[in-house]
């Protein structure tokens, strides 16, 4: 083994330490924000997220709606699209509009061909939950008409080709939030003839049929940008923006339930399951130290290791845990106690055999690795069916299974092995009762091969 394996793994546990601290947006060491970020000098931040533990529905609380198309309320009470199809465009709209929110690892999921299901942890608001999800997000700009009203242009000009849109302020005190807006080609030169056909009168914006705005053409415009007034609040401006930026839906949605799912249930499942970890660990340690002694001490250390670099790369990922993503990581760790089992087995077979302590690591380290391997991959293998096939909660058990089996194959491999040299290198721990062998055990295989054979 290499020797700088001892200065890696020993840099990975500090990273991985360092990022199992809970940080709580205090500590920004030792980048300049709370987590991680990444700029260049001078210019503004480029990349930068805060590091924490992402809690599913579950085990946060959150919001829960069930969605119903409703392809009879479209103009003309019909449409040529299969209502699969609508399920999807719909599902990708809102899929859009809650990662603009900033929701961790929302559950968007069909119901058959006419229902959806969304799930949204963290999210405590009802009300700002179901406008989300189902505002049509229609916008339209009407031209004064006879008799004062406003009235469409033919074909109407809509947000189908509205360019990203982004929060500004304007005003005296630059305090007053609008919503900048440019179209792309063709209808941005529509725009332009507008302003030029209606300078000087007022024209209506319009949000799902209710209008947002009515602004006054002063001036020809130069180029498919303008701005979106309408005495927004901050809030209100960007909820404006992410919805014309996600797009129209493809038909109207009815909320046919909706619940509130409280954080009290999450908090006492993850102090169930903190607990029967450490029921669990304990017991494994108890029984690995007191069968496998000095290896299985060593065991119980890169158990310790393995937790702590698993959980900073779910962390990192951001892994979104539930209560099935907490049963898949526990149940890696019985692949990690299980590959340092076949290692020690190997290891205390070739002992009683009476090769020396080296001899003997070498070589059961070598038989052992191809059962660790193969059951290693058959696992991450079933995982990766399990997490491209699945939904909702049986993908968090498969990602969270599979990244906890292919780090328990580093650790059983990599750090284990590390420690069992590091240990023989000390003379007060060579001897083989240290690694559950008597020494009359090794007698008896000696006097087993040196004893004469009779043949027939």
């Amino acid at each position: 083994m290499s020797r700088f394996w001892p200065w890696i793994v020993g840099l990975i546990a500090v990273l991985a330490i360092w990022v199992d601290v809970p940080k709580h947006g205090v500590s920004s060491f030792p980048f300049n924000c709370p987590g991680i970020c990444f700029r260049l000098p001078g210019s503004a931040p480029g990349f930068q997220t805060e590091i924490k533990t992402h809690l599913g529905l579950d085990l946060q609380g959150g919001t829960q709606l069930v969605l119903q198309l409703r392809p009879d309320k479209l103009p003309g009470g019909t449409t040529t699209i299969p209502l699969a199809e609508l399920n999807t465009q719909a599902r990708g709209v809102i899929d859009r509009r809650i990662n603009a929110l900033g929701v961790s690892e929302p559950v968007i999921q069909a119901l058959g061909d006419d229902k959806i299901l969304l799930e949204l942890p963290g999210v405590s608001d009802l009300q700002q939950a179901r406008d989300i999800a189902v505002r049509q997000a229609f916008l339209e700009i009407k031209v004064p008409g006879e008799g004062g009203a406003f009235k469409s242009l033919e074909p109407p000009l809509t947000g189908a080709n509205l360019k990203p849109t982004s929060v500004a302020f304007t005003g005296a005190n630059q305090n007053q939030p609008v919503v900048q807006f440019e179209f792309g080609s063709p209808d941005d030169q529509r725009w332009i003839q507008l302003s030029k056909d209606f300078v000087g009168k007022p024209v209506q914006i319009t949000l799902d049929g209710r209008e947002i705005s009515a602004p006054r053409i002063q001036q020809v415009f130069t180029s498919g940008g303008g701005i979106i007034e309408g005495g927004f609040t901050t809030q209100s401006a960007k909820e404006l923006s992410l919805l014309l930026n996600s797009g129209a839906l493809p038909v109207p949605l009815d909320i046919v339930q909706s619940s509130r799912v409280e954080p009290t249930l999450g908090q006492e499942s993850i102090q169930k399951s903190l607990i029967a970890g450490a029921i669990g660990l304990a017991l494994v340690a108890l029984f690995m130290i007191g069968y496998y002694r000095l290896p299985g001490g060593i065991a119980v250390v890169a158990l310790l290791y393995y937790t702590v670099l698993t959980y900073a790369i779910f962390r990192l990922i951001p892994v979104t845990l539930t209560l099935a993503g907490i049963a898949g990581f526990i149940l890696s760790i019985g692949m990690a106690t299980d590959a340092n089992v076949l290692t020690f087995e190997r290891l205390k077979e070739e002992l009683r055999s009476g090769k020396s302590l080296r001899a003997a690591l070498e070589e059961g380290r070598i038989r052992a690795f191809s059962s660790i391997a193969y059951s290693n991959a058959a696992t991450i293998l079933s995982a990766a069916i399990l997490f491209f096939l699945g939904t909702g909660t049986v993908k968090g058990f498969a990602l969270t299974l599979g990244i906890g089996v292919a780090i328990s194959f580093f650790t059983a491999v990599i750090v284990t092995q590390m420690l069992l040299r590091a240990a023989i290198s000390f003379p007060a721990l060579r001897r083989r009762s240290l690694y559950g062998v008597e020494e009359r055990e090794v007698e008896r295989a000696r006097e087993l091969r040196s004893a004469p054979v009779v043949r027939a």
